[in-house]
Formats: C-alpha cells, sequence, structure tokens
C-alpha cells in the first residue's frame, strides 16, 4: 500500500491526524513528519484531503477518496511483524513494567487514577469535564477536534445524564460504552468511551471488565489473531457492538490461558508497548 492509500487508511480511522501524528503511525518512530509531506499535499490539492489550521495543520477526509485510481496487485499496508511475538503470562507482565516505567506514560496512568479516586462520581457535569479532558489529553483521543459534532460541555451532560452510571460502571456494564460512545447522535465515540469506562473500572474499583479498542488495537489485532478482521472490528464499533468486541477479548484471553490479574489492560499494553 502507497503513502497516499495509508494517509486514507487512517484517516479513516481517525478522522482528524496532524502530519506529525500521521507520519508516527506509519513509520512507527518520531522525525518522519517531512517524509509524507509530498503525499500529503497531493491529497490536499486533489481534494481528497482537506486541510485546516496551522502550527500544527489537521488534516481529515473530505469524502472524496474515489479520486485516487485503484491500484491493481497493491500490497497489504505494511504493519510490523508479530510472528515472534508471545503473549504470555509472563510476556504480558513483562509489557506492563515496561509500561509503567515509560517516562510519560506511566506518571499520566498515575494522575488519571489520582484524579479519578479524588473525584469518583459522574453524575456532575463539571466534574465529568474535568476528567473526559484528562483522559482525552493523555489518551490523545482529539476531542477537541471535532467541536462542530459536539463540545466538552455537551459531552459532559450526557456522561452525568446516563442512569445509574456509577454502579454500572463498577458492575462492568457493557452498554455504558455504548451510551457514552453514541453521544449526541452526530460522532461515534466508541474508543473514548471504551476508556473513560475502563479508567473508572479499574482505578476506582480495581476491576478489568471493560477493554479498550484504538488504533493500534483496531490495526493489529488480526495481525495477532486470524479469526478476526479489521472491517469486523469496525463493524462492531460503527454499530455501538461494544459487548461483542469486549467478549471476543475476553475469549482470545481465554483461549491463550492469560491468567494475570487485570489481564485485558494489560494486553491492552502489550499490543500497544510492542507496536507503538
Amino acid at each position: 500500500m502507497g503513502q497516499k492509500e495509508t494517509i486514507i487508511d487512517l484517516l479513516k480511522s481517525n478522522d482528524v491526524m496532524t502530519q506529525v501524528e500521521l507520519a508516527d503511525f506509519m513509520y512507527g518512530e518520531k522525525g518522519r513528519s517531512p517524509n509524507i509531506y509530498t503525499a500529503l499535499t497531493k491529497l490536499v490539492k486533489t481534494g481528497v484531503v482537506i486541510r485546516t489550521g496551522s502550527n500544527p495543520a489537521y488534516y481529515s477526509l473530505s469524502g472524496a477518496e474515489s479520486l485516487i485510481p485503484e491500484h491493481q496487485n497493491r500490497s497489504k499496508k505494511d504493519t510490523r511483524d508479530v510472528s515472534a511475538d508471545v503473549i504470555s503470562n509472563e510476556t504480558i507482565e513483562e509489557a506492563e513494567l515496561m509500561v509503567e516505567a515509560a517516562s510519560n506514560y506511566g506518571p499520566e496512568g498515575e494522575l488519571i487514577s489520582r484524579c479519578l479516586k479524588k473525584y469518583p462520581v459522574n453524575t456532575d457535569p463539571d466534574l465529568v469535564a474535568m476528567k473526559v479532558g484528562l483522559i482525552d489529553i493523555t489518551n490523545s483521543t482529539h476531542l477537541s477536534q471535532h467541536k462542530s459534532k459536539i463540545n466538552l460541555v455537551e459531552l459532559a451532560n450526557i456522561i452525568a445524564s446516563i442512569p445509574n452510571i456509577d454502579e454500572r460502571i463498577a458492575a462492568g456494564d457493557p452498554d455504558v460504552v455504548n451510551e457514552i460512545a453514541r453521544s449526541n447522535g452526530k460522532i461515534n465515540l466508541f474508543s473514548f468511551a471504551s476508556k473513560y469506562c475502563c479508567y473508572h473500572n479499574r482505578n476506582l474499583y480495581g476491576r478489568d471488565d471493560y477493554s479498550i479498542l484504538d488504533t493500534v488495537l483496531k490495526e493489529y489485532l488480526p495481525q495477532y489473531f486470524a479469526d478476526v478482521t479489521k472491517g469486523q472490528i469496525q463493524k462492531w464499533q460503527d454499530g455501538f457492538m461494544y459487548k461483542e468486541y469486549n467478549d471476543y477479548i475476553s475469549r482470545k484471553l481465554d483461549e491463550l490461558g492469560i491468567t494475570v490479574e487485570h489481564r485485558k489492560r494489560k494486553f491492552d499494553h502489550f499490543v500497544w508497548y510492542k507496536n507503538r
């Protein structure tokens, strides 16, 4: 798959990204932003991609993907070769230690834990707004880029108005993810919702009921497991079928014999750490 096709694929999954973010995902390392400048500029000039703002500029699809001709015999999108990765209790725990030791991820995880424990309830829109902002910034969910579809005040009010939300998250109710994800009907917040519920469920109640879905997992789960495709994952997301996605992760961890505490969260960290 060429650079232009890869850029389009990433924007389909993430809605809005900067040039730096696109390059980081494509190459798996920092400092490669100039490498995609030409391809990105051509997509903007042909109207396939829209550029807004500056320093940084944000890129999104215009809906004109058909302007790019199909290539015969296109190669599969380049992804990291995961064939040597062993998923076991030991390797998952090792990855967890590496994530916790990371200079940015570890302290940010501790910050989220402290803040959620200090402000646990989700019935006060002001407190919810602060937690939404914290999770958005630390997890790069880019909610602020979607103000035309939903703003922070609206989202905070939606979350705070969900009946019995705290009791349901404590019990691991999967439909809470769907209710947050549906938001106002103008945007699908499936990924953010899975993170919001997961952080509360683990940090406040010591449980592991929720599996996170993000771009790295969507890209690499099919590399680890032959019985799921990126299209199937997208179907779960588009159809607000969180329980199906969450149950799939549980089933695969059962099949692998993963029994460590908080195995879903640690598996997410394993995939992220290996393929970041």
